[in-house]
Parts: C-alpha cells; sequence; structure tokens
C-alpha cells in the first residue's frame, strides 16, 4: 500500500474519484485508528516517517 505525502489531502483526492465527503473522511479516521491499535498493541510511540518521493 502507497503511503501520501501529505494525509490531510486524501479526502479531496476521494471526492474527485467519486465518494462522497463521509465516506472520504472515514476512510481517514480508519487510518488514524489503525495507527492507533498497532502502537497499542507494539507498545510503541508514535514517530512519523518522511514522506518519500515518488
Amino acid at each position: 500500500m502507497g503511503r501520501r505525502a501529505d494525509p490531510r489531502l486524501a479526502p479531496p483526492v476521494q471526492i474527485s474519484q467519486g465518494k462522497h465527503h463521509t465516506q472520504a473522511l472515514l476512510c481517514l479516521a480508519r487510518r488514524r485508528a489503525d495507527v492507533l491499535f498497532a502502537m497499542l498493541r507494539d507498545g510503541t510511540f508514535y514517530e512519523p516517517q518522511p514522506a518519500t518521493a515518488r
């Protein structure tokens, strides 16, 4: 799965792909929840990784 340089750009991109605003925000929220769950599961703290250029 690819990683976006700026996750805040996800809703406008998904809306342009035909999704509704609510669907786009739920997708973004799910990604955040997945990160939080992984942190709790692994007992780690969030350390942002620099985005790689494509």
